[in-house]
């Protein structure tokens, strides 16, 4: 590690992904719902793998320049259009419930012991392409120890648009070497270290892998090696 975490003071960190097993919670959550009505097995994966592709196609036309919409409506157009593409039939109130997935959202197994010794040496923030809703029900059903919560919504664009980390820069009163933004997903780690913010990629399954040019401030295998890596 080239850098000296002693000027580090906020830590940025992606939630979606990254603290929570937002794949995982999604397909288990639609493979239980789709048996409820179908009496079908199978489907949880590929319904949640499809809807989470349909989700990123809508947020990434909207970075590009369509109008913004928040990410429960978001969620909610793409899981019907999910279901149809998987040839399911659930019906409204079901799909209405599922859209709101993202609520209930569980923690990986590190995430909460290691963001309370983060918490006492950095001070945590949440930015998210997640809405504040989201982000509150996330943190309260997991525990997670938050100082501050940040979405996207506050600016009306989604990330990785640079007006999201501006947004993070400028209400923390923090200079961009002062920070990191710590993520699963090396898209989001290539636009916050575009803005100067140093960068934290954790490993996670299914999440996203670096490519070859990529260069990462830090790299770990969970959040459990970043508190070792970034405070013994």
């Amino acid at each position: 590690m080239a850098i000296d975490v002693r000027k580090i003071r906020v830590l940025f960190f992606d939630v979606l992904g990254t603290v929570v097993d937002e794949a995982g919670s999604v397909a288990d959550e639609f493979e239980q719902a789709v048996h409820d009505a179908t009496g079908q097995s199978g489907h949880g994966k590929p319904l949640a793998a499809t809807w989470l592709d349909e989700c990123t196609r809508r947020l990434n036309s909207i970075v590009a320049g369509e109008s913004w919409a928040p990410l429960e409506e978001i969620n909610r157009l793409a899981l019907a259009t999910a279901v149809e593409q998987q040839g399911l039939t659930v019906d409204a109130s079901a799909l209405d419930r599922l859209a709101l997935v993202t609520h209930r959202l569980r923690p990986w197994p590190d995430a909460a012991s290691a963001l309370r010794v983060l918490s006492e040496r950095f001070t945590l923030v949440a930015l998210s392409n997640a809405t504040t809703a989201i982000l509150a029900d996330i943190g309260r059903r997991g525990a997670l120890p938050w100082h501050c919560v940040l979405s996207s919504e506050l600016v009306r664009a989604y990330k990785p648009d640079p007006v999201v980390y501006e947004m993070a820069l400028d209400l923390l009163r923090v200079e961009p070497e002062q920070s990191m933004l710590v993520a699963a997903h090396p898209w989001d780690l290539r636009a916050a270290a575009q803005q100067g913010i140093r960068t934290a990629y954790v490993a996670r399954a299914g999440e996203g892998t670096p490519e070859p040019t990529d260069v990462f401030d830090v790299e770990v295998d969970d959040l459990a090696h970043l508190a070792r890596t970034l405070i013994d």
